[in-house]
Order: structure tokens, then C-alpha cells, then sequence
């Protein structure tokens, strides 16, 4: 009987907790080793690449300058990185920057701000947000500081354009860190949660 009055509470806050909690578990950021396929840029200096190691306090992040990430939030320790080109500040047009996950992502631009208006394509109306409370800081002295954007991708291939389109004015290549999107984490929560309910109707 204490069994069956058991369930009866749990079912309600299952309920809630199964809607809820993935919501919650999408505003985190989670950090991991995120496999980048087939990346390819339109890049007058060369070839795009990844960082060898995760993001950290000394990444070199261009591929044509020795400037390094000098200070960052440490919810980005360890990201996946793509490594762009400070010549390619005049880059425009569509598929810049081509690449495939096979992960959900949340992909960030790290903007110069003397930017001032994204371009588009990277503007809020095409789902990208300014993240004003998490900071990199690099080495780079005007640009010391840049405006970080982020948008969430599904698994598959994934396109970034120009860094000069319009209207943003012409401004040091943006560069690119990827952290773990939200499909994951969610779907893993509302397992774990279905299962913890089938143990408990098998035990009534």
C-alpha cells in the first residue's frame, strides 16, 4: 500500500521534472572533445584547422599570428577550437567556413568589437545571441576584448559566413569555439528519469 502511495507522488513530480529539467540542463555548458568533420574555409592565407589541444589561457587561435587567448571564462576550459585566419578579415559571402558534427552544438563567435552590428547572418534575427556575461580576452591589443555570439546547431554539416558581410563594419576575423549542445544532456536526463519510473511500477 506504502508502494502504491509512493507512486502516486512520484507520478505528479515525474511529470514536472521529465518537462523541466531538460529545459535547465540547456542553459549549462557542457565542455567536450567534439569531433569537427571535413572543415574547409575560402581562406586566402590556408587551410582552417583545429586546435591541437582544447581551448586555454595561451591558445594560439589564428593561423597567420601569434596572438593567444590572455584571459577567458572558465566554463570554455577545454573547447574544441577552430583556428581562423586575421587576413581574412575581408572575407564575405556564404559557406566561409564549412564543417560537419555529429553531436549537437552550440557554436560560438568570438567578434571584434569594432564590428558594431553582426552581419545577418549572425544577427539575433538568424538565432545567433550576445553572451555579455562570458568573456575571452586575448593578447591582441585593440581587440583585447571581443563580443561573444552563440547559436545551437543539430548534428550535420554546418556553414558560417563572411566576416565582412553586411552591415558589420570591417573589423579582425571573428574566430570559433564549439561546446556541447543541449540535445544530448536533455535526452540523457528524460532516460534516466523514464527508467527510475519503470522500476518503480515494477515494484508495485
Amino acid at each position: 500500500m506504502y508502494i502504491k502511495r509512493f507512486a502516486c507522488l512520484i507520478l505528479p513530480c515525474f511529470i514536472l521534472v521529465s518537462f523541466y529539467l531538460p529545459k535547465v540542463l540547456a542553459q549549462d555548458i557542457v565542455v567536450e572533445d567534439i569531433e569537427v568533420i571535413d572543415l574547409e574555409s575560402r581562406s586566402v592565407v590556408g587551410e582552417y584547422v583545429v586546435g591541437e589541444e582544447g581551448l586555454e589561457v595561451g591558445s594560439v587561435y589564428l593561423i597567420d599570428r601569434d596572438y593567444f587567448v590572455k584571459d577567458m571564462s572558465k566554463e570554455f576550459e577545454g573547447a574544441t577550437f577552430i583556428m581562423t585566419a586575421m587576413d581574412d578579415e575581408g572575407s564575405k559571402g556564404a559557406d566561409f567556413i564549412t564543417f560537419s558534427v555529429k553531436v549537437p552544438i552550440v557554436v560560438w563567435l568570438a567578434t571584434d568589437k569594432r564590428w558594431g552590428n553582426p552581419p545577418k547572418w549572425a544577427s539575433d534575427g538568424e538565432g545567433w545571441k550576445e553572451q555579455p556575461d562570458y568573456l575571452a580576452q586575448t593578447n591582441e591589443g585593440d581587440t583585447d576584448i571581443f563580443v561573444l555570439r552563440s547559436k545551437e546547431f543539430p548534428a550535420g554539416d554546418i556553414s558560417l559566413s563572411g566576416n565582412n558581410d553586411a552591415p558589420a563594419n570591417l573589423a579582425p576575423m571573428y574566430w570559433v569555439f564549439l561546446t556541447r549542445g543541449a540535445g544530448g544532456a536533455a535526452v540523457e536526463a528524460t532516460d534516466r528519469l523514464t527508467t527510475t519510473w519503470g522500476k518503480l511500477k515494477s515494484n508495485r
